[in-house]
């Protein structure tokens, strides 16, 4: 009788582990967040940030190649990148506006409705990274970052649809 009481909990907990797996497995990226969105302001940005990159533009799509993965772009005054065929909680290498090597990860949370872009750099062992957090209110991406104890937002206008 213990050793069927043992198993019945095992294959509950199992069962429990597997559902959550493939929860998150099928999480996706809401279409809202799909489309091209330029730059239309910033509170309190870093001045170097501004002027390094004072016009930008973000694209992010599902992916051609994989309609599992999705492709962002950041389209610069001075330099652009492209993350092609990324999946979400998946960590892949790619340069940054920086020209530097970063590991990069995007997550999306459901219950804020958030998607959350961490990168850290490969050549600094120490570095504690970035992380940007975008939301859509009406028709505006919203990119908000914490450094330093500041807070600094930029809001993007909808260009097009994905």
């Amino acid at each position: 009788m213990i050793f069927f009481s043992v198993f019945v909990a095992l294959l509950a907990s199992f069962s429990l582990i597997s559902c959550s797996a493939m929860a998150s497995a099928n999480v996706r990226i809401p279409e809202k967040f799909m489309g091209t969105f330029k730059l239309d302001r910033s509170v309190n940005w870093f001045v170097r940030k501004m002027i390094g990159f004072s016009s930008v533009t973000k694209v992010f799509g599902v992916s051609k190649n994989d309609p599992d993965a999705y492709d962002m772009s950041n389209l610069t005054s001075k330099k652009n990148t492209h993350f092609n065929n990324w999946k979400l909680n998946q960590t892949f290498e790619s340069e940054g506006l920086d020209s530097k090597m970063h590991k990069i990860t995007f997550n999306f949370d459901e219950g804020t409705d958030t998607l959350k872009e961490t990168h850290i750099r490969m050549d600094d062992p120490n570095d504690k990274g970035e992380t940007y957090y975008y939301t859509v209110e009406g028709d505006e991406l919203v990119m908000k970052m914490a450094n330093d104890q500041v807070t600094c937002r930029r809001f993007f206008k909808r260009e097009q649809p994905c």
